[in-house]
């Protein structure tokens, strides 16, 4: 007689595209398992002496300096969050304590960086934590941003002259990149 045919190719379909979606989506998402490697130091300066920094706590009005931990380079720096070398593993930016004078394992003495950082602060991520910059390079300007990808607010740090800088308002615990000038 003139019955109605079933059509269970639309949901049938439907259902193949949202699982076809959902597995899209799953395939292109970081891997839970994915290796995270921590990174303080990105300045291939000799002993760190020429060296750009955020650091971790602001300079006191009492000195020219911040003591705190830091995240050092020589470099421009896209992203303080850190980035990904592969795609399956990430390098998250940190603040370290670095030496001023460190001992090697054959106990000869090796000249570190001039006013080091300490302690304070040390493990701490690097994106949105900086309080205060300190240039070492003599011959670069950097400029620290409160964007990633060098946009947004943004505070110039001298080439050396000896004194550390107070982020300030736009900027403390909203820094997102920094770039050389």
């Amino acid at each position: 007689m003139g019955e109605t045919p079933l059509r269970p190719a639309r949901p049938v379909a439907a259902l193949a595209a949202a699982v076809a979606s959902f597995a899209a989506v799953l395939a292109t998402a970081p891997s839970a398992s994915a290796a995270t490697s921590y990174a303080a130091d990105e300045c291939s300066s000799a002993y760190n002496r020429a060296c750009f920094r955020i650091q971790f706590n602001s300079r006191s009005e009492t000195t020219q300096l911040s003591q705190s931990a830091c995240f050092i380079s020589n470099k421009s720096i896209k992203d303080h969050w850190g980035y990904s070398p592969n795609g399956t593993s990430i390098v998250r930016y940190v603040f370290s304590g670095f030496p001023g004078y460190y001992t090697d394992p054959d106990r000869d003495t090796h000249k570190g960086m001039s006013n080091p950082c300490d302690n304070t602060g040390d493990g701490q991520y690097a994106a949105d934590n900086a309080a205060s910059a300190y240039n070492q390079d003599p011959s670069h300007s950097y400029t620290v941003y409160s964007n990633a990808g060098y946009s947004g607010s943004k505070k110039t740090i001298p080439k050396y002259d000896g004194i550390a800088r107070n982020l300030g308002n736009g900027l403390k615990n909203k820094n997102s990149s920094s770039k050389r000038n």
